[in-house]
């Protein structure tokens, strides 16, 4: 099986959505208690990004909930740092606890803001785990090496690259590396960040990131994928050379911000099949399926 769209695409649009916004993009995926769960980003009239939860029985019919889940004013303690918005968060099972990660965005620049809920009600907001400007982060579902870890995207000048870090607790981290650079030339030359939460599989830790590349007076974002070493995940064993997913159709091409496919959300299935949960343009959820063994064999 390689990427296949499917054919009622997009699940989501605005449309969908109980109260007034802008836009719904960019979620958040995870199976919960059955059923399948989107934390959306949703664009409010103002122009600032809280989130909202939308689920599904079956992946592709998603209702949406009447009120948001998650806002900028919820941050008590670090308001200064979300004051613009909440934006692109990853959902990572771990410890019997779903963490998230996502971004925070203010007069600071983005910063990486950590929370975790145990029932998609209640929400412990942990705060900032990194200085700005940083962004794209996600957590590894378990210990390595008795570490946890995480990828991001810190945006220095002239740098857009993809680092790996450790910490003993979630809340404090050290042992920075370099993970993966963008790669001259090519589709991802512009920058490339981590899309989704990183899954374990007997050949390695599997991820999605995108990758840019200036076109003209715009930007194309695609997506590909990664495979990293199990015990020694900042070695990265093979990538797609080519992406697995380009904006091809209206929905992809048309919209916010034109010609994006982004996506930060998976969920893998028993049988070992994945549905990709993805935005187009910027202005909608879309999803796309393929197989763990598919996307392994595209690691080079």
């Amino acid at each position: 099986m390689k990427i296949i769209r499917y054919k009622s695409n997009p699940v989501l649009t605005k449309e969908n959505v109980l109260f007034k916004v802008n836009s719904i993009f960019n979620p958040g995926a995870v199976k919960y208690k059955g059923k399948y769960l989107l934390v959306c980003r949703v664009e409010m009239p103002n122009g600032r990004s809280s989130f909202v939860l939308a689920e599904s029985n079956d992946g592709y019919a998603f209702k949406v909930h009447e009120k948001p889940f998650l806002t900028p004013e919820d941050h008590k303690d670090c308001f200064d740092y979300v004051e613009w918005g909440i934006e692109d968060l990853r959902v990572t099972s771990l410890n019997g606890k779903y963490y998230l990660t996502y971004t925070g965005y203010s007069k600071y620049m983005p910063l990486v803001i950590l929370a975790e809920t145990t029932d998609f009600k209640e929400v412990k907001i942990h705060g900032p785990i990194t200085e700005p400007s940083n962004k794209d982060c996600s957590l590894f579902p378990g210990k390595i090496n008795g570490y946890y870890w995480k990828v991001d995207r810190p945006s220095a000048e002239n740098r857009r690259d993809i680092w790996i870090s450790r910490s003993p607790d979630l809340i404090h981290w050290g042992g920075y590396k370099v993970l993966m650079q963008p790669e001259e030339g090519s589709w991802e030359q512009d920058k490339i960040g981590a899309s989704s939460n990183p899954i374990k599989t007997d050949k390695g830790w599997l991820m999605l990131y995108h990758g840019v590349r200036g076109f003209g007076i715009s930007s194309l974002y695609k997506l590909g994928v990664v495979l990293l070493d199990l015990n020694e995940p900042w070695k990265v064993i093979g990538k797609s050379l080519e992406p697995i997913l380009s904006p091809e159709t209206e929905y992809e091409r048309v919209g916010d911000v034109n010609n994006v496919v982004f996506s930060n959300g998976w969920i893998v299935e028993d049988d070992g099949s994945v549905k990709i949960y993805y935005s187009g343009a910027d202005t909608n959820i879309c999803v796309a399926e393929t197989s763990i063994n598919y996307l392994i064999s595209v690691c080079r």
